[in-house]
């Protein structure tokens, strides 16, 4: 047996970090952050003004706003790259070598825009259930629901069992009047 078909990888955590970058050519469809030397700068500006803006909170959004920072800091990559071969002069309109480069580069952006659209919309609902349910009455009020709970829905049903508990209270004060009646047909109707 050669010493080869017994290697089963790295075992050490440092050895699993460096071989998980192994195949890592350009980082656009990574699971984690990269930032290449000299750009961190820049990320830590875009962090910093993500974080401003969105101000996540829990560790929920915080998961999500890692998510949206990714995606964000993929976008600003891509376009630096476009920015790159269009101003080293491969442009694929008359370069049709370079076409499948500038289609890969289009899918990565397609994708991160997504992604950083659907964190957005995310973020977007537990921010807007959380400052809902900070406007709620207690029992339900700030902290009782969990992040995942829509505020808005519980409201809404609370109106309409009101709405039905109101309907049937009226309906059962109505039956319990004409019982009455019945019952009690000489008495005079009280004045109110």
């Amino acid at each position: 047996m050669s010493a080869l078909t017994n290697f089963t990888g790295p075992r050490t955590p440092e050895g699993k970090a460096i071989s998980s970058m192994n195949a890592l050519k350009h980082g656009f469809s990574a699971q984690n952050i990269i930032v290449m030397s000299g750009q961190e700068d820049d990320f830590k500006k875009l962090q910093s003004d993500l974080i401003a803006e969105v101000r996540p909170d829990g560790a929920l959004e915080k998961a999500l706003f890692q998510q949206l920072l990714r995606d964000a800091w993929t976008l600003h990559r891509i376009e630096l790259r476009q920015i790159e071969m269009a101003g080293s002069g491969r442009d694929p309109l008359f370069y049709p070598a370079c076409e499948k480069e500038f289609d890969r580069i289009e899918r990565y952006h397609a994708r991160a825009q997504s992604g950083f659209h659907r964190s957005l919309r995310q973020l977007r609902t537990l921010q807007t259930n959380r400052m809902i349910q900070t406007l709620l009455p207690e029992p339900l009020g700030k902290g009782a629901l969990p992040a995942l709970v829509k505020p808005a829905e519980i409201v809404a049903l609370a109106k309409r069992t009101h709405k039905s508990w109101n309907a049937l209270a009226i309906n059962t004060l109505i039956g319990a009047t004409e019982q009455s009646r019945k019952e009690f047909p000489n008495e005079k109707e009280p004045a109110l």
